[in-house]
């Protein structure tokens, strides 16, 4: 309910900046929440009310937030309180894009799936070509790992590798939603007027709470400036990003375009996103069944045609948590086949550059293998606080290399704490020789009164 009546607020008044849109009319928008419109009325606002929000984040993407009216503050707060309220009910899958080196790095940690940063939910990127995700996302910055060289020029990488987790508890409590100061200062005035209506009010209020919004500091003119900045947002109990001039971050919650490519919308439905928190103290975690996911281009997708249509991509499934470790799912025939398609097209010079970045199946595997050999993610072996721990976390480990690596890799991983054990079995022997009886009881006494 709160999300219908937030979407058809910032709709309104999209329509009050911009006049009819699209054959979209406030008196239209009213109808439709109103249940009142005509079939064809539904038709018209169905096809076309994502391109509202698309005219609107277009032009926020280039404006800095100075130059934002009052009208375009009322805007921005609707839909960062329609896309929280959302986010908040719905069990949509959230997503983050992250580069290839980190896919290997998770694999070979056994690290549990954490969403640093940016990300949105799956359904803002699910149909887009991978170059499409990486101008929606802003992802061409400096140093970008999104990016590559062909000649002189530029372009997006044809291969992007995400991580995706069904919604859960963690994700919901932890992630926030990013605000510039300057915007979010408007927006507390804004939940503080009393000539304004309740229900703007009442968005307002919802995003400007410790809870949900997250304060990124940007467009300060120094250093000491951002500092004051950021002690001051922390000093009254809010969530701060202490690095966050550099794209993707605008600080309204949609993503800037980044340094490189030219600034133009390359699909309709742009994302907000939202932000993990880390002053906050707890990174999220997906939960079972997140995987790590390679998109390519799709089979025969040059690349041309409409730029504000979604060209789609195919995907394969790398690897998915179950819970306490990884496990790799692709086949080495299924991930050249995606990475040979992502290829083609590209010049031979621009080939050699990206296979760089390829994860190959022969490296994953061996991450893979390695993160299989260690503990459970979140579980850490005990301590030798009793006879017998060291000889059971060994034996652990022992038969998860076995079945990993084969029995004749984990004899010879293991051969020095065979020895060491052979060596303790026949010294405890030989002091056990010695032992009295009343030997035997003390240490049962013991035993017992120590709570062993």
């Amino acid at each position: 309910m709160f999300e219908r009546s937030y979407a058809a607020y910032a709709q309104t008044k999209i329509l009050e900046k911009y006049g009819t849109l699209h054959g979209i009319s406030k008196e239209l928008v009213d109808r439709v929440f109103e249940n009142k419109a005509t079939p064809e009325e539904l038709t018209t606002y169905t096809q076309n009310a994502d391109k509202l929000a698309a005219k609107f984040k277009a032009d926020m993407r280039q404006t800095e937030p100075e130059a934002y009216s009052d009208l375009d503050i009322e805007i921005i707060t609707a839909m960062a309180a329609t896309n929280y309220a959302s986010f908040q009910s719905n069990d949509e899958p959230f997503a983050k894009v992250v580069p290839p080196a980190s896919v290997a790095e998770s694999l070979k940690g056994n690290k549990p799936p954490a969403f640093y940063g940016f990300g949105a939910s799956l359904r803002h990127s699910e149909n887009l070509a991978p170059d499409q995700v990486v101008s929606q996302f802003g992802l061409d910055y400096k140093d970008t790992p999104y990016l590559y060289k062909d000649g002189p020029a530029d372009r997006p990488v044809p291969f992007l590798f995400s991580v995706v987790s069904p919604m859960n508890k963690d994700l919901r409590d932890t992630l926030r939603v990013p605000f510039d100061p300057r915007i979010f200062d408007r927006i507390a005035k804004l939940a503080d007027d009393p000539t304004r209506g309740d229900l703007i009010r009442e968005m307002a209020s919802t995003m400007t709470r410790k809870d949900v919004a997250y304060i990124a500091v940007r467009g300060t003119g120094s250093q000491d400036e951002t500092n004051a900045l950021t002690q001051k947002y922390k000093d009254l109990g809010y969530a701060v990003r202490a690095k966050s001039a550099d794209p993707p971050y605008t600080g309204n919650t949609m993503p800037q375009y980044g340094q490189t490519l030219a600034k133009e919308s390359s699909f309709s439905d742009l994302i907000q996103e939202m932000c993990a928190a880390p002053s906050s103290g707890k990174t999220p975690l997906g939960g079972e069944g997140t995987a790590i996911y390679l998109s390519v281009p799709k089979r025969g997708d040059t690349g041309t045609g409409d730029p504000t249509l979604p060209r789609g991509s195919d995907k394969i499934k790398i690897a998915e948590w179950k819970g306490r470790q990884w496990e790799m799912t692709a086949s080495k025939k299924d991930l050249d086949e995606h990475y040979e398609r992502a290829l083609a097209g590209v010049s031979d010079e621009a080939k050699a550059t990206l296979k760089s970045q390829m994860i190959t199946h022969d490296t994953l595997t061996a991450a893979s293998a390695e993160g299989r050999a260690k503990a459970p993610a979140g579980v850490a072996f005990k301590p030798e606080a009793k006879k017998g721990i060291k000889d059971r976390t060994t034996t652990v480990k022992r038969g998860i290399v076995q079945k990993t690596l084969g029995s004749v890799v984990a004899a010879l991983r293991f051969m020095k704490d065979d020895k060491d054990k052979k060596k303790k079995d026949k010294d405890k022997k030989k002091k056990n020789k010695g032992d009295g009886p009343d030997d035997h009881q003390e240490s049962k006494r013991k035993r017992a009164s120590s709570g062993d």
